[in-house]
């Protein structure tokens, strides 16, 4: 018998492994929080948002959206999924809802989302369909108002040229 043979022989495959044996698939990257104590303090009172909940909080979510769109080609990592929990104030059923019509979004308008560059919302923002108040809110905050009623009556601006 060669040597080549007999090594083919003595090799494991993946096929023979077990499951325990497999190397389980690489975890997301971890999130580390970035909050400062006073946005922690109002995550906690407006979006009950429990710093000692939060990791749990992401792999139900993770959960949920691999048992329920398996299929759905998306990030899972902690920081990406954390938006749509604190979007919809830790609503698991709601976040993934909103990240499903994230991602239906995106492949809908792929003109919207892809190499989307500065110059393209010239016409958005010339139409007034957005714009951008000229004060800020009590807080500091801009203020976006959109014209939602253009939209339901077919005007779509990035249409316009």
């Amino acid at each position: 018998m060669s040597k080549e043979s007999d090594s083919l022989r003595t090799s494991p495959s993946v096929a023979s492994l077990s499951e325990n044996e497999l190397s389980p698939p690489p975890e997301p990257p971890g999130y580390v929080c970035s909050l400062t104590e006073e946005l922690v303090t109002k995550a906690r009172e407006e979006l009950q948002e429990k710093p000692e909940w939060r990791l749990r909080d992401v792999q139900a979510l993770r959960d949920m959206v691999r048992k329920e769109y398996p299929n759905l080609s998306t990030s899972l990592d902690d920081a990406f999924l954390l938006r749509f929990l604190r979007a919809r104030k830790f609503d698991y059923d709601r976040a993934l809802q909103l990240l499903v019509n994230y991602h239906s979004c995106r492949r809908s308008w792929p003109e919207v989302f892809n190499n989307l560059k500065p110059s393209a919302l010239k016409d958005v923002l010339a139409s007034g369909f957005l714009t951008v108040l000229p004060h800020t809110d009590p807080r500091g905050c801009h203020i976006l108002p959109h014209w939602l009623h253009l939209c339901l009556c077919g005007f779509n601006p990035l249409l316009m040229r």
